[in-house]
């Protein structure tokens, strides 16, 4: 049991390092700059990028330009990719980007499906992901996005625990 209960917070926490956004309505140099952002999205391939559909890719790149302006990416794109730029945000900038992903993303539809392909029975799967309310998903995704464990989330620990034992 606990070797899958740390597949699980492994798993989880692989999937709250990814970001999203909303908006639109772009035009000119901030629609340039937002589809510059959606390209480098989908373009990766990795497991734990949740931006594989167009649909994502431009919530979250159309909402983080309109949310924070062609300047402000500019100062932050380190050339890294859009996640380099995390740690030069400040704290209500990250806020923001949590806000947007969490607009843009089902992360509770990803993470019943990763933990169920993990091995995980349906009801368990299910059980965390339904139980995953917006504020915990913000704090895992803010502590993921800051460089901390968001396995030590107590409240991430009880509501896995809460759906093991039933």
């Amino acid at each position: 049991m606990l070797k899958r209960l740390g597949l699980l917070v492994a798993v989880l926490a692989v999937i709250v390092a990814a970001c999203g956004g909303g908006g639109g309505g772009l035009s000119g140099e901030a629609k340039a700059k937002a589809d510059e952002i959606k390209a480098e999205l989908l373009a990766d391939g990795g497991g734990d990028n949740p931006f594989t559909d167009d649909k994502t890719a431009s919530c979250f790149a159309d909402g983080i330009v309109g949310a924070f302006g062609v300047a402000r990416i500019n100062e932050l794109d380190t050339g890294a990719g859009v996640e380099a730029g995390f740690e030069n945000m400040t704290a209500a900038e990250q806020e923001k980007v949590a806000d947007l992903a969490l607009d843009c993303v089902d992360f509770k539809k990803i993470i019943k499906e990763q933990m169920a392909g993990a091995g995980l029975p349906d009801n368990v799967a299910n059980c965390v992901g339904d139980k995953l309310n917006k504020d915990l998903l913000k704090g895992l995704f803010l502590a993921q996005i800051r460089g901390e464990d968001p396995s030590n989330s107590e409240a991430l620990m009880a509501v896995v625990m809460q759906c093991f034992t039933g």
